[in-house]
C-alpha cells in the first residue's frame, strides 16, 4: 500500500498545460462502488464546482453510445472547422495540433480528448455528433440530465471554462457509466500511450495511474504560470484491491501533491472499513421456473448472467432480496443465452444491481429441430 501511495504523489511532477491563475478552494469528494455507482463514503458530494471534466467525459460517453446504436461508427472520417482551428489551435493550452486540410477517424479524436484532455479534439466530436457547438451543448446537458446529473451544466465545450459545473457525485456516476458501458476508455486509462493520427504520432497518457494493476484514472491538472506549480481540479482514480473495485472522486482546486493525498487517503479507509460479499454468482439457477409454450421442453429455470459482488461494512449483516422479474410462461423457440427477464438486486431496501436472466439452454419449438433456431424472438446476453 505504501508503494502505492508513494506512486501516486509521484506524480506531482506531472505538467499538462497552462491557464490563467485561479483561487484556490478547499475540495470535495465521494468514494462509489465502481460496480454499481453506490455512495459509501463522502465529504461535501453534492458541492457544485468547475466541470470541465465531465464536459469531455460527456462527449466521450456520448460518442460511444452513439457508435452502439449505429448512429455514428468510430471509424468515420472527421474534419476540423476552421472557426474551431483560428480560435483554438493556437492556444497554449491546447496539446494537440490538428490540421483543416484532411481528416481524421473519430476514434483518434476520441483518444486525444482522452489522454491529452483536447478542447479542438472535443469540439471535432461534438460538431460531427450534432452538427454544430450549440446543439452538441443541447445535447450534453439532456444526456447529462437523464444520468441524473443534477449538478452538471455545460455552457462551452471547453474544460477550463469556470462557467461549465458538475460535483462529486456527477463525476461518480459518470464514471461509473463509463466505466461500465465503454470497454475501450478503460482500456486507454492503462496504456502509457497511444498511436494518433495513423501512426503519425503517439498521444502520451495524461492520466497515468501508480503502477498496480488493475487502476484507471483520469485527471483535470493545469499549471498556474507564476508559481510554476500544478494544481488540480478534478481526479478520478480506480482502484481494484481484495475483489473490491472502488471510485474515489476528488474536486476542488489544489496542488496535485495534496490532492492526490487525499484522494489516495479517503480510497485506503474506505477499502479497510468495507468487504466484498457475493450476491448474486453468473450461471446460478434462479428459483423460479419459466413455462415454454409450444415447446420442446416444458419449461426452463433461467440463471444469473452476472457476477453481483457488493461492498459491505465490516462486521454488519446484509440484508439482500433478490426480485424475480421473469415472465411465467414464454413462447418457444427460446435460444440459449437468450434474456427472459431480470434479477433485481436490493441491499437493505435499496437496489444496487440488476441482472439479466438468461435460458441456460435451446429450446425448440415442437415440430422443429432445435438446430435450425437461428433467430431469438427476444433480446440476447451472453452465457459464459
Amino acid at each position: 500500500m505504501r508503494g502505492w501511495r508513494r506512486g501516486l504523489v509521484g506524480l506531482a511532477g506531472f505538467l499538462m498545460c497552462s491557464c490563467p491563475a485561479v483561487r484556490a478552494l478547499a475540495a470535495s469528494w465521494v468514494v462509489a462502488d465502481a460496480r454499481t455507482g453506490a455512495i459509501l463514503a463522502e465529504a461535501d458530494g453534492d458541492r457544485v464546482a468547475g466541470g470541465g471534466a465531465a464536459v469531455h467525459l460527456l462527449i466521450l460517453l456520448s460518442a460511444f453510445e452513439q457508435a452502439k446504436l449505429g448512429i455514428l461508427p468510430l471509424d468515420v472520417p472527421v474534419s476540423v472547422d476552421p472557426r474551431s482551428l483560428s480560435e483554438l489551435a493556437g492556444r497554449r493550452t491546447e496539446p494537440v495540433r490538428l490540421s483543416g486540410q484532411r481528416t481524421y477517424l473519430l476514434s483518434d479524436l476520441l483518444k486525444a480528448v482522452f489522454l491529452a484532455r483536447s478542447d479542438l479534439a472535443a469540439v471535432a466530436a461534438a460538431e460531427a455528433m450534432w452538427g454544430s457547438r450549440e446543439t452538441a451543448i443541447e445535447a450534453l446537458n439532456e444526456r447529462a440530465a437523464r444520468l441524473g446529473l443534477h449538478a452538471t451544466r455545460v455552457v462551452t465545450l471547453f474544460r477550463d471554462d469556470p462557467n461549465n459545473t458538475t460535483s462529486p457525485h456527477d463525476l461518480a456516476r459518470l464514471g461509473h457509466v463509463l466505466l461500465q458501458d465503454c470497454a475501450e476508455v478503460r482500456g486507454w486509462g492503462q496504456l502509457r500511450g497511444i498511436p494518433f493520427d495513423d501512426g503519425r504520432l503517439v498521444l502520451g497518457n495524461q492520466h497515468l495511474a501508480p503502477p498496480a494493476p488493475g487502476t484507471w484514472a483520469f485527471f483535470d491538472r493545469f499549471v498556474e504560470p507564476k508559481k510554476k506549480k500544478v494544481f488540480q481540479r478534478a481526479g478520478i482514480l480506480l482502484r481494484e484491491e481484495n475483489g473490491l473495485e472502488l471510485l474515489g472522486v476528488w474536486l476542488g482546486e489544489d496542488e496535485v501533491v495534496a490532492a492526490l493525498s487525499e484522494l489516495v487517503g479517503v480510497l485506503q479507509d474506505t477499502l479497510a472499513r468495507y468487504e466484498p460479499v457475493s450476491m448474486v454468482r453468473a450461471g446460478d439457477p434462479l428459483k423460479i421456473a419459466v413455462t415454454v409454450e409450444g415447446g420442446t421442453e416444458p419449461a426452463i429455470v433461467p440463471i444469473a448472467a452476472e457476477d453481483v459482488r457488493i461492498p459491505v461494512p465490516k462486521g454488519t449483516e446484509t440484508q439482500v432480496e433478490l426480485l424475480m422479474q421473469v415472465p411465467s410462461v414464454v413462447t418457444a423457440p427460446v435460444a440459449r443465452g437468450e434474456q427472459l427477464g431480470e434479477v433485481v438486486v436490493r441491499l437493505g431496501g435499496r437496489v444496487v444491481a440488476v441482472v439479466p436472466a438468461v435460458s441456460p439452454k435451446t429450446v425448440g419449438s415442437r415440430g422443429v429441430r432445435s438446430a435450425e433456431v437461428q433467430l431469438p424472438k427476444r433480446a440476447g446476453v451472453g452465457v459464459q
